[in-house]
């Protein structure tokens, strides 16, 4: 266990030390949100500038970041703690549901996360890894409900509750969260006293501030909103052939084949069927009402998922991250299955070659073709910035999006940003607020390079000193020192 906590732990810090250790705007909002906790007083219920989506992270952490002072290794080490959590609860549901064989192959493949899933873990991204632990809790709880000849008012609490929780989390874990609960709700549809009430009453009660802040604010979470184009089954299309292979770490960002098409297909068809496997040696292998959880959330959970049409995005494989650990539960009761078959000494051997064998085919060739193992700063363009700016005496800035918050963030604040241009996203209110009010000679403009048009600017471009920091641009206003 020791070994492969290591190994997993190495893997991210390899990462950290690569292109894909960037900090982008939506990881410095979650560090900017935990410094506002305790500097500002601020209590966010959802992300700024959305209608759903839980920051529970930022009060969690907010203590820690606020001693961390901007640091990028030290925001998204946090987040790979929880991603530690979600490997343990897992493995937690899975011996629960099947075996310890099972446990620990199933824990093994949430840690040693495959392909843009293993990027995704060093991420400071609300919502992901707490909703993917979450999630696991809610198998674990709904199995030991489902199996009890009569519910206990306390069991049933707790699974209303951790799913409550969930949804309140991320609303798109409803697709995994309805038929998770459904196998208990089936078993025990006629015990209203000791299944229903306690378990819904602790959903609502987990989804207080929500409702309340609904409640608060005209109920924007019901108003419709930008929904992308496509179709359900345009979705569903992109998940087979998008979405999935990149979170089996087949297929790279840019939808290359790491081991070209035909192999990639081979080892695709592998996987899909070690999960199909899994679930039959699930449900032919007991008679519990819980065998059947894992099955039934992995024959709806797509169909589900491709009703919500803002996960059209599949390129970054960060909406594999819902159906996960029911993936890793099968794969699991798979490899337990065909491990038990052998004298115990050398099934003790198969487990660990079954699980070297995932990280040696899912994670690594993923890794090294997007350059996840070669040295590279993928943060110095903010030091550049930061510094920049403070010999120039200026801690005012506007500019897009993904390149404002992250300055926002590393520089502890001493920098406050605002979000001019596309995509105009407006996280943090008080932040937007100070550099408009702030006169314009003494606000720069940070923007990706190429030409920006004139109206994003305060003053005529031609007032501003235009200074290429190595893949951005910076604007210095006529307050600038040389």
């Amino acid at each position: 266990m020791l070994v492969l906590l290591l190994v997993g732990l190495a893997l991210r810090l390899l990462v950290l030390r690569s292109r894909l250790g960037d900090l982008n705007a939506d990881e410095a909002y979650t560090g900017l949100q935990s410094l506002g906790v305790i500097r500002d007083g601020r209590f966010p219920v959802v992300i700024d500038g959305a209608n759903y989506s839980a920051v529970l992270e930022a009060y969690f952490f907010a203590p820690v970041v606020t001693l961390l002072g901007g640091s990028v290794a030290g925001l998204k080490l946090l987040f790979i703690c929880i991603w530690a959590a979600a490997a343990a609860v897992t493995a937690g549901a899975a011996r629960r549901l099947l075996d310890g064989r099972a446990a620990l192959v199933a824990g093994a493949i949430v840690w040693l996360a495959p392909g843009a899933l293993m990027v995704l873990s060093t991420r400071a991204y609300v919502c992901y890894a707490l909703g993917m632990t979450v999630v696991a809790g809610v198998v674990w709880t709904t199995a030991i409900v489902a199996d009890q000849a009569t519910p206990r008012v306390l069991s049933s609490a707790l699974v209303g509750g951790l799913a409550g929780l969930a949804f309140y989390i991320h609303p798109i874990y409803i697709t995994v969260l309805v038929p998770t609960v459904a196998v208990a709700a089936v078993v025990h549809w006629r015990e209203w006293r000791t299944w229903w009430l306690p378990a819904v009453a602790a959903a609502v009660v987990a989804n207080i501030p929500f409702i309340a802040w609904n409640a608060l604010n005209g109920w924007p979470s019901l108003k419709s909103q930008y929904f992308p184009p496509g179709t359900a089954a345009g979705r569903f299309e992109g998940f087979i052939t998008g979405l999935l292979p990149r979170a089996f770490g087949l297929r790279s960002f840019n939808g290359e084949w790491i081991f070209g098409r035909t192999i990639g297909l081979v080892l695709y068809a592998v996987l899909v069927a070690g999960v199909v496997a899994g679930c039959v040696f699930m449900v032919r292998g007991s008679r519990r009402p819980s065998r059947w959880i894992v099955p039934v959330v992995l024959t709806t959970c797509l169909p589900a998922m491709a009703l919500f049409p803002h996960l059209v995005y599949v390129a970054d494989g960060r909406y594999g991250i819902v159906p996960f650990a029911f993936v890793a539960i099968a794969l699991g009761g798979a490899a337990s299955h065909l491990v038990g078959l052998l004298p115990r000494p050398q099934a003790t051997l198969m487990l660990g070659a079954v699980i070297t064998l995932w990280a040696v085919v899912t994670v690594v060739p993923f890794l090294r073709n997007e350059k996840g193992f070669e040295r590279f700063d993928a943060n110095a363009w903010q030091e550049r910035v930061i510094d920049r700016l403070d010999r120039a005496g200026i801690d005012r800035v506007a500019g897009n999006y993904w390149l404002a918050l992250p300055i926002e963030y590393r520089s502890d604040r001493s920098i406050r940003v605002a979000v001019a241009g596309d995509p105009y996203v407006v996280r943090f209110p008080g932040s937007q607020r100070i550099v408009e009010q702030t006169p314009a000679e003494q606000v720069a403009f940070l923007f990706p390079p190429g030409d920006q048009p004139p109206q994003l600017f305060r003053l005529p471009l031609d007032r501003y000193r235009r200074e290429d920091l190595g893949g951005v641009i910076l604007y210095l206003p006529p307050a600038a020192r040389s």
